[in-house]
């Protein structure tokens, strides 16, 4: 099952496409987001610092603000007990780059425990791939950065992309994952130790991924 998780960052209203069976999340001001373009989420969650009020909901789940979680967090805590096993993250960058950051963190919670999350934006898409493999498809355009995340290195190997690897070390401290590029064919990156951010273009068509035995 899917969620789809609406913040209050920048948001991407055509491109958000939930579809019959998704739920819906909004975090604080997220909600807003999804009342301007009509869409009723299935629960909403946050401290309400953003929004200025408690919206009139039959599913509102309202913190404190002094807590350890972001409201973006608490969303996907939320969907995780609603058995949700794939996040779509919208209105998650722009505003503070703390916020961001802290958003990226979210995706390496959900890789950790083997499920998918992706920060969907207006010109690029967010995961963090760990132990699996992502598949992208011929129609995929554009640039693919890796970052490595939480580690001195990480391993990956990379194919049908402009520059190519084979089981190789990414370092933390040097931005050699920056700027691959799609070529019109299928390809697949593969994060064999430790975790690693990948941001590509083409938003609106996200890749396979299948989970690496260890």
């Amino acid at each position: 099952m899917t969620a789809l998780i609406v913040g209050g960052g920048d948001f991407f209203a055509d491109g958000f496409k939930p579809q019959k069976n998704d739920i819906i999340i909004a975090a604080d001001a997220g909600y807003a987001h999804l009342k301007s373009v009509g869409v009723e989420p299935n629960a909403v969650v946050g401290d309400f610092d953003s929004l200025a009020c408690v919206p009139n909901h039959p599913d509102v789940e309202r913190h404190p603000p002094a807590k350890d979680d972001t409201d973006t967090m608490l969303a996907v805590r939320k969907g995780l007990t609603l058995g949700c096993t794939r996040f779509l993250l919208y209105g998650a960058t722009g505003g503070r780059l703390a916020h961001t950051l802290g958003n990226i963190q979210t995706l390496a919670f959900l890789a950790e425990r083997g499920l998918e999350g992706y920060i969907v934006d207006e010109k690029y898409t967010v995961t963090v791939a760990e132990d699996c493999t992502l598949r992208f498809s011929a129609e995929h355009k554009g640039y693919v950065s890796l970052l490595p995340w939480g580690a001195r290195e990480a391993f990956v190997t990379i194919k049908g992309l402009k520059y190519e690897l084979d089981n190789a070390p990414l370092p933390s401290d040097r931005p050699l994952g920056i700027s691959n590029e799609f070529v019109g064919r299928p390809a697949r990156i593969t994060a064999h130790k430790n975790a690693v951010v990948t941001v590509f273009e083409t938003a609106d068509i996200l890749p396979e991924r299948t989970v690496e035995k260890k």
